[in-house]
């Protein structure tokens, strides 16, 4: 990168440390561990890259973190957003929970809503508005109190506490054991129980590829509708792969194509302008993928509050449109470059621990880059869960252009 590409990147970075982190409001720690103690109230926003963060005190703003643990005790008094491997919300948090991890436990009371993608969900305390949960099984517990709706998509739902609005979900089981005041719209897998100790004033919808026994119906006040899913056998799935004149073929198909292709030829180039730079940031992100997320989720949430601020105030428009112009071009090379990072992972786990360590060594990056982009735009493609691998995969993509922006100050 020349002078000129070193100005703008540091007059950018300047430029929105002055519109979003006035010295007196918003704290950027990082680190392998950060305690907020149980004594200290943070006037304005937290930040944290790293391995571990603990608030036990009070943040009057919102959390962005990213790191293997986040645990918030004391209490947030706006929005908590992460991507971690274990999130433990114990304390109270007064706006929205949004991230992706692995396990989510939420025992604090929560005055806005919950959207999470993890392995497991668990909410074991009031939530004011809705959860939409992506996962692999979904809990809310007995003493749980959800005021807003249930949208899920998940392997297991079990749903103990009380539900005020309605449950939407699609799930291989769903065991039903406390009290849902609204309707349940379902697709089901194996499963749909009713113990006795549930209770649904409205009514239950479910579609399943047969009529399955609900166990307790009488606990269902309003109307059960069932409808029957189409068997699909062999011959019916090789009739789907034939070509049709629709929507989807016509446009969206066509359109999905040249988005892949297009991601391909600017990883291209980007390979063969900084190959070296961007081999020596991959691996370095791999190496801190903790610090990685964590400043690539900074980045990822910070600079739209960034360009927000600078439209409020009328004298930084202009500044804000062309931080929106480079956020835009930031999201599209953010997906891209967490291609190259799957796809140099991939080799490296299946060629050993040496494999692609040097830019001459193993695998080529013009063999891993394709490859990881393509499969990066097949998992976001997904559905239910499609949205919460991009804005992972975002975060990491961020993360890398951190390190690619660091190797180049330092050459």
């Amino acid at each position: 990168m020349n002078r000129t590409g070193h100005g703008c990147a540091a007059a950018g970075i300047l430029l929105l440390a002055a519109v979003f982190l006035p010295a007196d409001a918003a704290r950027l720690e990082t680190g392998d561990s950060f305690r907020l103690p149980a004594e200290e109230v943070q006037a304005g926003d937290l930040y944290y890259g790293g391995n571990a963060l603990h608030v036990d005190g009070i943040v009057e703003g919102s959390v962005v973190a990213g790191g293997q643990t986040v645990t918030v005790a004391g209490t947030v008094t706006r929005n908590l957003f992460f991507g971690a491997q274990t999130v433990d919300v114990t304390g109270t948090v007064q706006g929205d929970i949004v991230g992706g991890c692995m396990s989510f436990f939420a025992t604090g009371p929560v005055w806005g809503a919950v959207r999470v993608a993890a392995g497991s969900v668990t909410i074991g305390s009031r939530v004011e508005q809705d959860v939409l949960a992506g996962c692999r099984t979904l809990s809310v517990r007995r003493e749980a109190e959800v005021r807003g709706d249930v949208i899920a998509g998940c392997g297991t739902m079990e749903i103990d506490g009380t539900v005020r609005g309605d449950i939407r979900a699609g799930a291989e089981e769903i065991i039903v054991s406390g009290t849902v005041d609204g309707d349940m719209v379902v697709t089901v897998g194996e499963k749909l129980v009713l113990t006795e100790d549930a209770r649904v004033f409205g009514s239950v919808r479910y579609w399943a590829e047969k009529e399955l026994d609900l166990g307790n119906p009488d606990a269902v006040f309003g109307d059960i509708s069932f409808t029957k899913l189409e068997e699909r056998g062999e011959l019916a799935e090789l009739r789907d792969l034939r070509p049709r004149l629709n929507l989807f073929t016509m446009f969206l198909l066509p359109f999905a194509i040249f988005s892949v292709l297009g991601a391909l030829a600017v990883g291209f180039i980007l390979v063969a302008l900084w190959k070296h730079a961007l081999t020596r940031a991959l691996d370095s992100a791999a190496g801190r993928f903790g610090r990685t997320v964590g400043f690539g989720a900074l980045g990822l949430f910070a600079v739209p509050v960034a360009i927000l601020v600078s439209f409020v105030l009328i004298v930084t428009i202009p500044a804000g449109l062309i931080m929106t112009l480079l956020y835009l071009i930031a999201l599209y090379l953010g997906k891209i470059l967490a291609g190259m990072f799957l796809g140099r992972w991939l080799f490296r786990i299946l060629g050993g621990s040496t494999a692609s360590v040097l830019p001459d060594r193993g695998p080529s990056m013009w063999l891993t880059a394709p490859v990881g982009i393509v499969l990066a735009y097949a998992l976001c493609a997904i559905p239910f869960v499609g949205w919460a691998i991009w804005l992972f995969g975002l975060m990491v993509g961020f993360g890398v252009m951190l390190e690619l922006l660091a190797i180049s100050r330092r050459q």
